[in-house]
């Protein structure tokens, strides 16, 4: 049985934005660093759960890529969240940072697979990749200059992530693509392709098969 959904990327584009935004905004000095448990709490509450839920029903929809992708970023939304919540306005964490390090190295694997089928995620992926190392090195050595520049970067992410979420869910609605996406090969097929196209190999895929 296939269970009809609707896309869960737009949600995800833009819980992802609105994230990307509310950080560009503090890390550029437009947010007061008093207001530090604020942003963590907005990043717990609005940015995290919607990540969440985007991830959980872009597996359901049978998109591994973008089930993972939602889900790494649900979970990072909720541990900067939290280190906000709990931390001191103005200090550096050389933990936070290492686990930046870390994590750009998952955003950098994910944008690569992401290039085969769907270049706009592997751009707004790398592009992201950029923003945390630059926030890494901040926590590790207290640049602030660099600070600076991963809450401009914040802006630039946001604002490709919008263009992503209209284009998603304008896709989704019509049917067809709207605004260009440049999908390749099996993306590009998931939406031109017939229903013989989409389930041809579904006998393999994950949840049909007997071990993952």
């Amino acid at each position: 049985m296939l269970r009809p959904l609707g896309s869960s990327l737009p949600l995800g584009f833009f819980a992802f934005s609105t994230g990307m935004s509310i950080l560009g905004g503090l890390d550029t000095g437009l947010i007061a660093e008093r207001q530090l448990h604020q942003t963590g709490a907005l990043l717990l509450t609005f940015v995290a759960p919607l990540e969440a839920l985007a991830a959980v029903l872009a597996f359901l929809a049978r998109d591994g890529l973008a089930g993972t992708g939602l889900g790494l970023f649900a979970g990072s939304w909720t541990a900067i969240g939290v280190q906000e919540v709990i931390g001191r306005p103005g200090a550096t964490s050389p933990v936070l940072g290492l686990y930046l390090f870390t994590f750009t190295v998952v955003i950098v694997l994910l944008g690569i697979v992401a290039v085969r089928g769907q270049p706009l995620l592997a751009v707004l992926l790398l592009t992201a990749a950029v923003r945390t190392v630059l926030a890494g090195v901040y926590e590790v050595s207290g640049n602030r200059p660099l600070f600076r520049a991963a809450g401009g970067m914040g802006f630039v992410i946001a604002v490709i992530g919008f263009y992503g979420a209209v284009a998603f869910l304008l896709e989704d609605s019509a049917g067809t693509t709207i605004l260009p996406l440049a999908r390749r090969g099996a993306a590009k097929a998931s939406i031109s392709g017939d229903l013989a196209t989409q389930v041809e190999s579904l006998d393999t895929e994950a949840g049909v098969r007997q071990t993952l």
